[in-house]
């Protein structure tokens, strides 16, 4: 029998010991592996542990969503799941933490170092200069660029909180400019702005564009949001609607460092034409083809 390793002789339960060796392996492999982990044996023996304690790591890992154990193949990663906790470890690097939850990144998207430079690459688009209502989502990463929507006199229309207070529709031209820093925050956005039902955001008649952050973004344009789908929620609901169809463009705007340039299985919030960070454009549908454009650093 092999030597165990060595992080199964720090203190703690033997299976949680033998937990944290496995997330560690399946997060060390690339994100575009699709293999199933050892088999039980094989693994018994290269941990030095019974299969009691072993299954029971497992069945941890299984109820956290990291594996998935699929009967007569084997113990698989959760591709989607792999990739949130690889982003994670890291947007700790770049992260700006959030006054509640610190960074607790699976709490809230966060905001992130040269975000400006991103914002500046955002509002040079076409998409977002010639639209005169954009949906923009509640993420920490995106309330500056809800207060620069609302100085261009733009129309905002916000989601809450999975959607547990519906939308609010902001709107610029009619905000007093002091006030619209204000309004853009998630604090200030009902006090400025007006509260919609779901049934009733079909008054506000037509979104131009949707600008969302994401926990990751696949460079094929899949969205990774943190597993709750509240993305995907609300652009069903906002198409139920008419508001909004498959025209309208989607941008992401996240750092680099969430963008994943392998090709792994996910199974995305929503589809995003144009990926925005503070050194890359990509493009992710133009012409059923994969374009990326390289800006310069400044």
């Amino acid at each position: 029998m092999k030597p165990r390793p060595a992080l199964l002789d720090s203190s703690g339960p033997l299976y949680e010991r033998v937990r944290h060796v496995l997330e560690r392996m399946a997060l060390s492999r690339p994100l575009d592996d699709d293999t199933p982990l050892p088999p039980e044996p094989r693994l018994m023996e290269e941990f030095g542990v019974s299969r009691g304690t072993l299954r029971r790591a497992v069945e941890e890992l299984t109820r956290d969503g990291l594996l998935s154990a699929e009967q007569g193949r084997g113990t698989y990663v959760n591709h989607e799941e792999r990739v949130r906790r690889v982003v994670w470890q890291r947007l700790e690097l770049v992260a700006r933490p959030d006054s509640r939850f610190d960074l607790d990144l699976r709490r809230f998207v966060p905001d992130f170092a040269d975000r400006e430079r991103a914002e500046a690459a955002v509002v040079e688009l076409e998409a977002w200069s010639s639209s005169g209502t954009i949906f923009i989502a509640p993420d920490n990463s995106l309330e500056h660029l809800r207060e620069l929507a609302l100085e261009a006199g733009k129309r905002v229309l916000v989601p809450t909180f999975g959607l547990r207070r519906g939308f609010v529709l902001l709107d610029g031209g009619i905000l007093d400019p002091g006030d619209r820093a204000l309004a853009a925050t998630l604090d200030g956005m009902e006090r400025f702005g007006r509260r919609f039902g779901p049934a009733d955001v079909r008054s506000v008649q037509r979104v131009d564009a949707v600008v969302t952050g994401a926990t990751a973004i696949t460079i094929d344009g899949r969205h990774i949001g943190g597993g709750q789908r509240y993305l995907a929620l609300e652009w069903a609901l906002l198409e139920q609607l008419d508001v909004v169809d498959s025209t309208v463009p989607v941008i992401g705007v996240v750092h680099d460092c969430q963008v994943i340039d392998e090709l792994v299985r996910a199974d995305p919030d929503c589809i995003v034409d144009l990926v925005v960070t503070p050194t890359r454009l990509v493009r992710c549908r133009e012409g059923g083809t994969v374009t990326q454009l390289r800006r310069r650093r400044v």
